[in-house]
């Protein structure tokens, strides 16, 4: 009996031993901060030692922000693509995550049950529903643009295209990036709509009724009634500005 319960023992310790639990738990997402972005630092081959590659017409990331720049607060679609080889190839993942200047940047949104949020809701991963494929894998996330994205914003993802052999040795990640740019209102006609228009990359404030800046304790900064006013000389941070019927938050750098 006493035998038996070590023959037991050895058996479990040995199957725990050489269960593939980086290939599993992987298969139900990344851990977090593997995007290969310079806040995040690191990709999927910390994990898995396949090879790492950069090619945009294997692994690479697209979305329906207008060419003009994306609007803070509205909502756009970011799509991970992966071309893979059907006959090499048949598991994929991903981790996508957004900067700029400021940090990680924007808000994402799950849309479907193949991906999910991670670091802290900072980057979107696949899921075990996601992870099937053949030659062609698609991931969609909605992101909303905030306050801190200001000017642009990249977007990072690593890519894994997996063979599937119960381990992480054979496999590829492909890393990519995406840059996109906030729209920048300054047509006269856009000015007619409003009582102002920030323009953040000149730091200026066109106007046709008085404005008002408040910083971030609420201290009224400057007062213009001016067209133009140029904002710059004013420390960076988050101020407010305000009018009769506007109010608009902004982030100077």
């Amino acid at each position: 009996m006493k035998i038996h319960l070590t023959l037991i023992t050895i058996i479990i310790s040995l199957s725990i031993f050489f269960y593939p639990t980086h290939s599993i738990s992987n298969g139900i997402g990344s851990p977090g901060g593997k995007t290969n972005s310079p806040i995040d630092g690191q990709n999927c081959t910390q994990c898995h030692t396949g090879s790492l590659q950069t090619n945009n017409n294997i692994a690479w990331i697209t979305s329906n922000i207008p060419s003009n720049g994306y609007t803070i607060g509205d909502t756009y679609t970011i799509t991970i693509n992966a071309d893979g080889d059907a006959a090499m190839v048949n598991k994929y993942g991903f981790e996508l995550t957004a900067e700029n200047t400021s940090g990680k940047t924007g808000d994402f949104f799950i849309t479907d049950n193949t991906t999910k949020l991670v670091n802290i809701n900072t980057s979107v991963t696949h899921k075990l529903s996601g992870t099937s494929g053949g030659a062609m894998k698609q991931w969609s996330v909605d992101w909303t643009p905030t306050a801190s994205s200001t000017d642009s914003t990249n977007f990072y993802a690593a890519i894994m295209l997996a063979n599937s052999n119960n381990n992480n040795a054979g496999d590829i990640v492909y890393t990519t990036t995406l840059t996109v740019l906030e729209n920048q209102i300054t047509a006269l006609d856009d000015i007619k709509k409003n009582d102002f228009v920030f323009n953040s990359t000149y730091k200026t404030i066109k106007s046709n009724e008085p404005v008002i800046i408040y910083n971030i304790q609420g201290k009224k900064i400057l007062k213009t009634n001016k067209e133009t006013t140029n904002i710059s000389r004013l420390e960076s941070g988050l101020y407010l500005l305000k009018s009769k019927n506007q109010t608009q938050k902004i982030i100077l750098h």
